[in-house]
């Protein structure tokens, strides 16, 4: 049975957002694209500390998830979209967003995808719940409130803000299924991105 990549909160360099508004930390992206290209994928957690516009990615989907304290409220256009914490919006990725913080500073989790080439789920999942990675997938399980760990692997823990990747193997690997062991009050959403091709 294969161990997923552990990806530290701690350890995620902070960037600039495309147009300076902000920061992000990539948990991981598409491993393999065109030099200066968007990735057919990423997964990301922005720092989100003042109102302000998001960037804009022509030909991609994004689903963004408010995981941090406070809620966030989402202008598109003239339309008002007000998420409390564990709320989420999809949207285009061309589309003019911006965003306001009601209570004060949060973060979210960005999900960015092309759907031409890709295919995209995300879900909460319970935290007594088998996990079953298809390895024609690439898997992400990210702690958003509380810890989980991998039963019978010791070593294998996230702390609140870690998360697994699982990456794809191949349309010929098989599933795995993983036993976690979190306490009921944890909140783990899980990602899965599967190729269209």
């Amino acid at each position: 049975m294969g161990l997923p990549e552990t990806l530290r909160f701690a350890e995620l360099e902070p960037v600039a957002w495309r147009n300076g508004g902000g920061i992000t930390r990539e948990l991981a992206r598409e491993a393999t694209h065109e030099e200066g290209a968007d990735p057919g994928w990423r997964v990301s957690i922005a720092e989100l500390d003042r109102p302000v516009p998001f960037s804009t990615f022509a030909g991609l989907a994004r689903h963004f998830t408010v995981i941090g304290a406070q809620p966030v409220t989402l202008m598109l256009g003239e339309r008002r979209v007000e998420l409390v914490p564990l709320e989420s919006l999809a949207f285009a990725g061309d589309a003019s967003v911006s965003c306001l913080l009601p209570d004060g500073p949060s973060r979210a989790l960005n999900l960015m995808y092309n759907p031409q080439r890709w295919r995209a789920s995300i879900a909460w999942l319970d935290p007594g719940e088998a996990l079953t990675h298809d390895g024609d997938c690439e898997t992400l399980l990210l702690a958003v409130i509380g810890d989980v760990r991998l039963a019978g692997q010791a070593s294998a823990r996230l702390d609140c803000g870690d998360a697994w990747h699982w990456r794809r193997l191949g349309p010929l690997a098989t599933s795995t299924t993983y036993t976690l062991e979190a306490p009921e009050t944890a909140r783990l959403t899980r990602i899965d991105l599967r190729p269209l091709t």
